[in-house]
């Protein structure tokens, strides 16, 4: 199977700041330095990121990727490549190629597959070429949902998240290139609030874009705090994200 399990990337030499115009690694490859900080491979949407602010993915489409109840598809037996919705949706030429595929009504429901391309639809049905064959047989009663990689197109996290977070740039990669957001360890991040050492950290709920807060009520911690937060500075945050 293409999506086999594999040991830990090792990159040797490279630098976590660098950047580049074509994929070194696979979306998501996670490696980390000698002191046990964590990073994972992206590529950056339309503007540069800055250091220290909080990423996400792309802003989730509820209408044409994820719609209440999922899209209805065609019947796809099992070891099928391919997934296509009788339901009516709008995307361009392999634009989840590297995503991901959920089955969410039965029959087939539960099982993730890795998406390998898709046709392009305006408004039609859409096929998605998987990386893996289909477990369970889908039928016309299945539900489907999908995403491109969380690590594609990413971009500032807004005061509300609007997609997964996925790190906080340690640094410069220019629009549309490909390079590292870290994940965990030690790390300089924009802050909202007042915390204190060892208090958890979360995504923000309102307020400055990019930063993080003291994780309340429905928010994601990403991290903890290594020393005492004050709002609008970058406090050293022990990142969680993974």
């Amino acid at each position: 199977m293409s999506t086999s399990l594999t040991g830990p990337l090792q990159v040797i030499g490279a630098d976590v700041l660098s950047s580049n115009v074509d994929a070194a690694h696979t979306l998501g490859a996670y490696a980390e330095t000698t002191d046990g900080r964590g990073f994972r491979y992206f590529l950056n949407g339309a503007v540069d990121t800055v250091p220290g602010l909080v990423y996400q993915g792309k802003a989730l489409d509820a209408t044409n990727d994820q719609p209440a109840g999922g899209h209805a598809v065609a019947a796809s037996g099992i070891g099928s490549l391919t997934v296509t919705t009788t339901a009516n949706l709008t995307a361009t030429k392999d634009e989840f190629a590297g995503g991901f595929l959920s089955v969410v009504v039965t029959p087939g429901q539960g099982y993730t597959y890795k998406i390998k391309g898709n046709t392009a639809a305006t408004a039609g049905v859409c096929t998605f070429t998987l990386e893996d064959p289909v477990v369970v047989g889908l039928t016309t009663s299945s539900r489907i949902i999908v995403a491109q990689n969380p690590y594609a197109g990413c971009i500032v996290a807004p005061a509300t998240p609007t997609a997964a977070i996925v790190g906080v740039a340690p640094g410069i990669v220019e629009a549309g290139r490909y390079g590292w957001l870290q994940v965990t360890g030690p790390c300089a991040v924009l802050f909202t609030g007042t915390g204190a050492a060892g208090k958890a950290v979360g995504t923000l709920s309102g307020g400055t874009i990019g930063s993080a807060a003291p994780a309340i009520a429905a928010t994601n911690i990403i991290g903890y705090h290594m020393a005492t937060g004050i709002t609008a500075q970058y406090a050293l945050i022990n990142l969680t994200i993974g």
